[in-house]
C-alpha cells in the first residue's frame, strides 16, 4: 500500500526552513547576572553568548625589534656616577614591549645572566629567543629600564637580590632621558656599591642590553675598564641582534567559546581569530564563577590590575604556553595570582588539568569538575587574552551593560 506524503506549499516550506535555521543560529541570551558564558546546572554543553559583540578590546601599540638594535654606545665615569649614552636604530618609546638593561660590575672575569631559570620557556616558542647573556665582566648592579619614562615600577635597581629590587621608580635616583634614537642614563655608583657593602671597583665595566618585554634580548654592547674620569666606547659586537617577529594581535581576539561538562571533566573550548604562534607574548586566563555569583568584598581585578572583575572566582587557570599552565582555587579568601615566575625553574601542570591545541585556532582546557566548584545554578566563565604583565588585549564574559560593573 502506497504511503501518502503531505507536501508543504513552497512558501510555507521556505518559511519553515528559515525558522529552523534562525532557531539553530540564535545566540544564547546573557543570564540575569550580566554574564555571557554560562553552563547551567544539569546542562551538558552551552555555547557562550555575544563573544564578538561583548568582548572588551584593548588595542596594542607594538614596536619592531629592529628599533632596539644598538648602533652606538659610550660610557663616562664621574667621581660619583656612571653616565651611559647610546644610539638606537629606532627609539626606546614603548612601555608595552620594550626594555633596556644596564649590567655594571668589576672588569675581571665573566658572568652569565638569564631572564628566566625555566628552560621550557624558550622551548615552547615558535621562533628562536635569546634568554641569556654571557657578560664579559662581573655583575654587581642591574638596572632595569622597563619604560621610557620613570613611574611607580621603573627604573628597577637590583643589588643584593636578583629577584627583589632594592629601589624602584624615582627612589632609584637614576636619570634617564630619551630623545628619538638617543638614550642617556646616569646611575649613582657610590649609593649602590655602599648598599652592596663594596667599594666602587677601580676598573668598572658596563653592558647595555635591549630586549622585547617578556620575550628575550635583542642586542647588547659592552664598554670595558672604565676608571674614574674615563670615557670609553663599546667593544665590537660579539653576536648578531635577534629580530623577533611581530605579534599577530588577532590571536588575542575571541571568536567562539563553548562550555561542556561530562562526568568528572569540565571543558572550555576557545576559538581565536588566528592561531597563537607567539606564546612569549600570549597568556590565556580563565576565571570560573559559581552561580549565583558573589560580589567581591573588595575590588577584585585580573592579574594586571587593569580590569575589575564583577564577581569572585572559585577557580583560576593561566595558560602561559601549551605546556606551562598554572591553576589555583580561591577558597573564597585568596584571590592572588602567580607571583613566582622569576624564581622558579619549572612549572608542573596541576593534576587533572590538560590544555591542548586543536586544528586551526581552537584550544581546549580540561579541568576536574570538582575544582570548578559550581554553585546551585551552575557556573560562569570570564576569559582574558593578552601579554603577561599588561592589560588584557581582549576580555570576555561579563556583559558591559551589567549592573555589577
Amino acid at each position: 500500500m502506497m504511503e501518502h506524503v503531505k507536501l508543504l506549499h513552497p512558501f510555507r516550506a521556505a518559511l519553515h526552513i528559515a525558522l529552523l535555521t534562525a532557531a539553530c543560529n540564535r545566540a544564547p541570551e546573557p543570564n540575569p547576572y550580566g554574564l555571557d558564558c554560562v553552563l547551567e546546572k544539569g546542562a551538558a554543553e552551552a555555547p557562550c553568548a555575544g563573544v564578538t559583540e561583548h568582548q572588551q578590546v584593548n588595542r596594542l601599540e607594538l614596536t619592531g625589534a629592529r628599533e632596539l638594535v644598538l648602533t652606538d654606545l659610550a660610557a663616562h665615569r664621574t667621581p660619583t656616577s656612571l653616565v651611559v649614552d647610546a644610539t638606537l636604530q629606532g627609539a626606546f618609546r614603548n612601555a608595552v614591549d620594550q626594555n633596556l638593561y644596564l649590567f655594571l660590575g668589576g672588569s675581571t672575569g665573566s658572568t652569565p645572566y638569564a631572564l628566566t631559570a625555566d628552560p621550557q620557556y624558550a622551548a615552547d616558542l615558535s621562533y628562536p629567543v635569546r634568554t641569556s647573556l654571557n657578560l664579559p665582566h662581573q655583575l654587581d648592579i642591574r638596572v632595569g629600564l622597563m619604560a621610557p619614562e620613570p613611574s611607580g615600577y621603573t627604573p628597577q635597581i637590583y643589588v643584593r637580590d636578583s629577584v627583589h629590587a632594592d629601589a624602584v621608580g624615582r627612589d632609584a635616583q637614576v636619570v634617564q632621558r630619551m630623545d628619538g634614537p638617543h638614550v642617556h642614563v646616569e646611575v649613582p655608583l657610590e649609593r649602590y656599591y655602599r648598599l652592596k657593602g663594596l667599594p666602587v671597583p677601580r676598573a668598572l665595566s658596563v653592558t647595555l642590553a635591549t630586549a622585547r618585554d617578556y620575550v628575550g634580548f635583542i642586542d647588547h654592547r659592552t664598554v670595558l675598564d672604565l676608571k674614574e674620569g674615563d670615557t670609553g666606547m663599546a667593544t665590537p659586537r660579539d653576536s648578531t641582534p635577534v629580530l623577533y617577529p611581530s605579534l599577530d594581535t588577532r590571536s588575542h581576539r575571541f571568536k567562539a567559546v563553548t562550555l561542556e561538562q561530562k562526568g568528572d571533566t569540565t571543558r572550555v573550548s576557545v576559538e581565536l581569530r588566528a592561531p597563537v604562534t607567539d606564546w612569549a607574548q600570549t597568556n590565556l586566563q580563565f576565571f570560573f564563577i559559581p552561580l549565583p555569583p558573589t560580589p567581591p568584598r573588595e575590588r577584585l581585578t585580573d592579574p594586571s590590575h587593569a580590569v575589575a572583575l564583577p564577581y569572585a572566582w572559585s577557580w583560576y587557570c593561566a595558560v602561559y604556553s601549551p605546556r606551562r599552565v598554572f591553576c589555583k582555587a580561591s577558597e573564597d579568601r585568596d584571590y592572588t595570582y602567580d607571583t613566582a615566575y622569576a624564581e622558579r625553574a619549572s612549572l608542573e601542570t596541576p593534576a587533572g588539568v590538560r590544555f591542548r591545541e586543536e586544528e586551526g585556532a581552537r584550544y581546549l582546557l580540561e579541568v576536574p569538575t570538582t575544582s570548578v566548584r559550581a554553585g546551585r545554578e551552575g557556573f560562569a566563565l570570564l576569559l582574558a587574552a593578552g601579554r603577561d604583565g599588561f592589560a588584557p588585549t581582549s576580555f570576555y564574559g561579563s556583559h558591559p551593560a551589567s549592573p555589577a560593573r
